[in-house]
């Protein structure tokens, strides 16, 4: 069987097709967040799958084609995602995080889908909503975060075929902290969604404090949460970057990870600024999911890259011991390479 390094066009093949997957599962994301904030998420009734009684309906309004065009994308990225890991399976199965992520990407994609044809059939209170968008994050960043890590294979079995690897040493403390950060982040986002599906964003003006009074109800509490919290992340988001920026000659992933971090985490406040001076458009309320969407993923890239590499790694196919690296340790008539 040919080695890796001798089947070129089946890597970029799946970088392709990577690249792909993303840009659909972004689409799905963006038009189930219009489905929503426009109640079109009963435009096919309260049916699933089947739309207004038909697979293809008869009758055509803009929130059933905005509906319909969610599912048909829904089921193209779920077809684009099963092709992708497999292909990821055939020549990556041996590393740990290939396998992690493959499950973390089908397991949270099937489980959005089962979340949106629950949610047709019987309603969404906007806790259910909040819990359904926190889940599309995680099922687009696992993705993400596959396509970056077949990448770093690559270049690490380009550096060393022997004993490719892809992350360097991490300090116990940052580590710790980057996992915090995804947790906190995590969090962040679900209040800033159930903030969302509730609606009582509306009742607020004034950024970055609110200009309203306790009199507004329990809602004021809830802003007032979504507030602090967001202003809580900028804090975490700087000191990573501080104790990144320790090892910054050494790690400059998680240092320039990091800043990228903080950056969107300013990007992600000014776009709440927007929302308020745009008295909450459909189109600022893309913008500031988009941004979240990409901020969790700076954060998960961040806990990915402070994992310690393993120290054993085993062979998918004889359960060999490893070099540590993903790969069997070559033995007598065993060539170095990797990735077949």
């Amino acid at each position: 069987m040919p080695t890796f390094p001798q089947r070129p066009w089946l890597y970029r093949s799946t970088i392709i097709l990577a690249v792909l997957t993303l840009i659909t599962f972004l689409a799905v994301n963006t038009i189930g967040f219009v489905d929503t904030e426009t109640g079109s998420q009963f435009g096919c009734g309260h049916q699933w799958p089947l739309c207004n009684g038909a697979v293809i309906p008869q009758h055509w309004g803009v929130k059933t084609i905005i509906e319909f065009s969610h599912r048909g994308l829904v089921a193209l990225a779920t077809i684009l995602l099963l092709a992708l890991c497999a292909m990821v399976w055939v020549q990556y199965r041996k590393w740990i995080e290939v396998k992690v992520l493959i499950g973390f990407a089908i397991g949270f994609v099937f489980l959005e889908a089962a979340l949106g044809a629950l949610g047709v059939i019987f309603g969404d209170q906007p806790i259910e909503l909040a819990f359904h968008f926190g889940v599309s994050l995680v099922a687009f960043n696992a993705i993400l975060l596959l396509t970056l890590i077949i990448r770093y294979i690559r270049r690490s079995i380009e550096r060393n075929p022997d004993a490719p690897s892809l992350r360097g040493e991490t300090p116990r403390k940052l580590r710790v902290w980057t996992w915090v950060a995804v947790v906190y982040t995590y969090v962040a986002m679900y209040i800033g969604a159930y903030v969302a599906s509730t609606g009582d964003g509306h009742l607020f003006r004034g950024w970055p404090i609110p200009l309203e009074s306790p009199s507004v109800g329990p809602a004021f509490a809830v802003d007032w949460l979504h507030r602090s919290v967001a202003l809580g992340l900028l804090v975490l988001s700087i000191y990573l970057a501080i104790l990144a920026g320790r090892i910054r000659t050494r790690r400059p992933d998680l240092f320039f990870g990091s800043l990228t971090l903080v950056v969107l985490v300013c990007i992600q406040a000014l776009s709440g600024a927007l929302l308020l001076a745009t008295n909450f458009t459909l189109f600022s309320f893309l913008i500031h999911v988009t941004v979240v969407t990409f901020l969790f993923a700076a954060v998960c890239y961040l806990a990915m890259q402070a994992l310690p590499e393993p120290t054993r790694r085993w062979n998918a196919g004889g359960g060999s011991r490893s070099n540590g690296t993903g790969y069997s340790t070559p033995g007598k008539g065993q060539t170095g390479h990797a990735g077949n």
